[in-house]
């Protein structure tokens, strides 16, 4: 697994590419402290598997190395990394395709937790950060038309649970889960988890 990390903060660089290298098997984690170094590593080969983006670099102010990610398949291997966890900054992010956020505060654990999240095929955010970027009174609200057990869907999608997870703890099969999560998207009218976290974010009515 090639990782780069991209953060102007050589410290964090540093303690991150430590942690990763000695908790993840036959990993190569290589740092960039600009915009400008980590568009010269992303030109490299072998391609990095997973970028670790600090997005508020000094020589990038109109995050430009993040649009650029934005649009190539990137965006899906990158996770963001910041000591400002602004909301609105995440939730852009993540409905750009970023597959997760992990604080640079963050103790070890919860790192490579939010890591492992990430590498099962989840989107990943801290869960005291989860709770603040939707509204939980408002998704409270929402659910009273819903069924009690696509009610226990939605809260397990708003937790970023994988289909086939939902299913073990919900005693049901795949094709089930899998058209109970299609009846809750089509509630909200949106098209995957991504934009119903967000929905239940932004929307008031929700």
């Amino acid at each position: 697994m090639n990782i780069l990390i991209v953060d102007d903060h050589p410290l964090t660089c540093q303690g991150l590419a430590a942690l990763l290298a000695a908790t993840q098997s036959g990993a190569q984690v290589q740092s960039a402290y600009s915009a400008e170094q980590a568009r010269l590593a992303l030109q490299k080969l072998p391609a990095p598997d997973w970028i670790f983006l600090d997005i508020n670099l000094p020589d990038d102010p109109q995050h430009l190395l993040f649009k650029s990610l934005c649009e190539s398949t990137r965006i899906d291997h990158t996770v963001l990394i910041s000591a400002d966890p602004e909301h609105r900054l995440i939730r852009t992010a993540l409905a750009a395709g970023v597959r997760g956020f992990i604080p640079k505060t963050a103790d070890p654990e919860l790192v490579l937790n939010g890591f492992a999240h990430i590498l099962a095929g989840e989107f990943y955010v801290p869960p005291a950060l989860a709770a603040q970027l939707h509204d939980t009174a408002s998704a409270e609200a929402a659910t009273r038309n819903l069924s009690p057990r696509l009610q226990q869907v939605q809260e397990l999608l708003l937790r970023g649970t994988a289909n086939k997870v939902m299913a073990r703890q919900l005693g049901l099969s795949d094709h089930t889960v899998k058209e109970y999560v299609s009846s809750v998207l089509t509630f909200y009218g949106v098209a995957n988890r991504l934009e119903l976290v967000l929905k239940l974010s932004r929307d008031p009515a929700h």
